[in-house]
C-alpha cells in the first residue's frame, strides 16, 4: 500500500475553506447536433422543480474544476491519493444485509458455469438501477457496466428510454435520436397525477402525427421495444439497418402493455420505427440485449423513490415481470434528504412500500439500496456547510433493508463519511454545488461498488462450492425473459 502523505484530507478540508473556497465552472460542452443524445449531462438533484434540466458535458477524463482563488497542486494530489487508496482498501461489511443477493449471485456463478461449460455465455444476468440525476448521467452506472461486463461478458445496454426525452439524455455505448413532433411526459412528474400511464421507466414520448421516428443504435441480438397499446392507437414501421420494414400494430382493444420483440444477427444495429398515420402512439422504452450482463441506467432527474408508486401499476409490473431482472438497485435519497415533505418515520414507511411492491412484482430478483452521497449547503457568504440532512433518510433506509430483504452499500461512508464532499470537491472528483460528482468521481464510486459486490461474490461461491448453479437454475430461467 502506498504510504499516506503528511497532510490528511480533514486538514487539506480546513485549508480549503479557510482560504474562503469560491464557486467553480466546468470546461462548456461542444456543440451537439439537435435531438442526438451523444452528451453526458450532470443535473441538479436537489432542484425538483427543474427536474430535466441539462448542464455542461461530463468527460471520460478527469473533469477540471477552476476555483477563484488559487489551489494548492500539491495538496490536491495528497487529497486525491488518500482518497483513492481509502476506496481501494477492503471495507469490512461494505455490503449489509449481503444475504439478500444470495440469488443474483447464483444467476451470476449459473452465468459463469455455462460459458466454462460451452466456450459461451447463454441467456443474460439483468441488473436495473433506478434513481435519480446520479443515475440519469449514466456515468456511474455507464462506469458500472463497463467493469462488471468486463468480468462476465457485454450483455448491452439493456433499457433505455425511447428517442431523446430530455436534454443530455445518453446511454454509453449507445446512440439516439429523433424528430420533432414528440412530446415527453415523466421527467417534470411534478405536474403528474398518479396512475399515469409511464411504462417501466416513467418516461414516456408520444405523438399523433405521421412520418415520425425515433432510432437507436446499439450492439445486440434481441431488441425490445416496449410502447402502448390503445384504441385507434397508429401502426409503426419497423427497420433494422435499413432492411425489409416491418409493421407494428399499436391499435387495441383496452389500453395496456405492448411489446415487439425481434430478434437479430449479433452486432451492432441501426434501429428505427416511424409513425404511418395520423393516430396517437406512445412509446416507453427500448430493450437492447445479448449473452452477458447488463448494468441499466433509469434514472430521472430530482426524482425520489416514492415516485415510481405514482407510476400506473399495471404497466410497471408487467414490463418488471417480464424483462425479470436479477438484481434492481435502487439509488435515491439525496432529493428526499433536502425535502421538507419526509422525516424519518414517514419516508420509512414509504420506502418500505416500495420494497415489499416490488418483491411481489418480482420475488425471484434481489435488491440493493445505493444510500445518498455526503452533501454540504453554501450560505449567502459562500462557506460550505456539511448537511446533516442525509441522516435520517440513511437510517430510514437501513431499517427497511434490514426488516425487508434488501442489501444496503452505504454511499457516504464509502466516500468517508460525514463531511467527505467538501473533501472531494477540493480533490476535483466533485461538482462545486457540493451535491453532484465530477465523471471521475462517479467512476471511482461505480468501481468501489463493483469491487465490494465482487469481494462478496466471492464470498458467495465459497459458501456455495457446488451448489450455486442448482440454486440459480430457475431464477436464472426467467432472469433471461424473451432473451436467448
Amino acid at each position: 500500500m502506498r504510504r499516506r502523505p503528511p497532510h490528511t484530507a480533514r486538514a487539506i478540508c480546513a485549508f480549503a475553506l479557510a482560504a474562503g473556497l469560491a464557486g467553480a465552472t466546468l470546461p462548456a460542452a461542444p456543440a451537439q447536433k439537435k435531438h442526438h443524445a451523444t452528451a453526458a449531462s450532470p443535473s441538479h438533484a436537489g432542484a425538483s422543480k427543474r427536474a430535466g434540466a441539462g448542464t455542461s458535458a461530463l468527460r471520460r477524463t478527469r473533469a477540471r474544476v477552476h476555483y477563484s482563488i488559487p489551489v494548492n497542486p500539491a495538496r490536491r494530489a495528497a487529497l486525491v491519493e488518500e482518497i483513492g487508496d481509502r476506496l481501494k482498501e477492503p471495507a469490512a461489511h461494505a455490503i449489509a444485509y449481503g444475504s439478500a443477493l444470495d440469488g443474483f449471485y447464483a444467476q451470476l456463478a449459473s452465468l459463469e458455469t455455462s460459458e466454462h461449460e460451452s466456450a459461451l455465455r447463454t441467456g443474460t444476468v439483468r441488473v436495473m438501477q433506478f434513481g435519480d440525476s446520479h443515475t440519469a448521467a449514466d456515468t456511474f452506472t455507464g462506469e458500472a457496466r463497463h467493469v462488471f461486463q468486463q468480468q462476465f461478458g457485454d450483455g448491452g445496454i439493456g433499457y433505455s428510454y425511447a428517442g431523446h426525452p430530455f436534454a443530455g439524455y445518453r446511454i454509453l455505448g449507445s446512440e439516439r435520436s429523433q424528430s420533432r413532433g414528440w412530446q415527453t411526459q415523466g421527467n417534470k412528474f411534478l405536474q403528474l397525477s398518479d396512475g399515469e400511464l409511464l411504462g417501466m421507466g416513467g418516461i414516456k414520448i408520444s405523438t399523433d402525427r405521421a412520418n415520425e421516428w425515433v432510432s437507436l443504435d446499439a450492439p445486440c441480438s434481441t431488441l425490445e421495444l416496449q410502447y402502448l397499446q390503445q384504441p385507434g392507437g397508429g401502426n409503426l414501421r419497423f427497420t433494422d439497418n435499413d432492411n425489409e420494414p416491418v409493421e407494428i400494430e399499436t391499435n387495441a382493444a383496452e389500453t395496456g402493455p405492448g411489446t415487439f420483440t425481434y430478434t437479430c444477427t449479433p452486432g451492432d444495429h441501426h434501429f428505427e420505427v416511424t409513425t404511418e398515420q395520423q393516430a396517437p402512439v406512445t412509446l416507453f422504452g427500448w430493450v437492447a440485449t445479448q449473452p452477458g450482463v447488463t448494468w441499466e441506467s433509469i434514472g430521472i432527474n430530482g426524482a425520489e423513490a416514492p415516485l415510481m408508486l405514482r407510476w400506473d401499476q399495471t404497466l410497471f409490473s408487467r414490463y418488471l415481470k417480464d424483462d425479470s431482472p436479477a438484481l434492481i438497485v435502487l439509488a435515491y435519497g439525496t432529493n428526499e434528504a433536502a425535502s421538507r415533505d419526509w422525516d424519518e418515520e414517514s419516508y420509512q414507511q414509504r420506502f418500505a412500500a416500495i420494497i415489499d411492491t416490488l418483491h411481489g412484482y418480482v420475488p425471484e430478483s434481489s435488491i440493493l439500496v445505493v444510500g445518498p452521497p455526503d452533501r454540504s449547503v453554501g450560505s449567502r457568504r459562500r462557506a460550505w456547510h456539511t448537511f446533516t440532512g442525509t441522516d435520517r433518510i440513511i437510517q430510514a433506509q437501513r431499517a427497511v433493508c434490514r426488516a425487508h430483504d434488501c442489501a444496503y452499500w452505504d454511499q457516504r461512508d464509502r466516500m468517508g463519511g460525514l463531511g467527505s464532499m467538501q473533501e472531494w470537491v477540493y480533490a476535483g472528483w466533485a461538482q462545486p454545488d457540493h451535491t453532484h460528482f465530477t465523471g471521475e468521481g462517479y467512476r471511482e464510486l461505480a468501481d468501489a461498488l463493483i469491487a465490494d459486490l465482487m469481494t462478496d461474490y466471492r464470498a458467495y461461491k465459497e459458501r456455495n462450492p457446488a451448489g450455486s448453479e442448482t440454486e440459480a437454475s430457475g431464477a436464472a430461467d426467467g432472469a433471461t425473459g424473451t432473451n436467448p
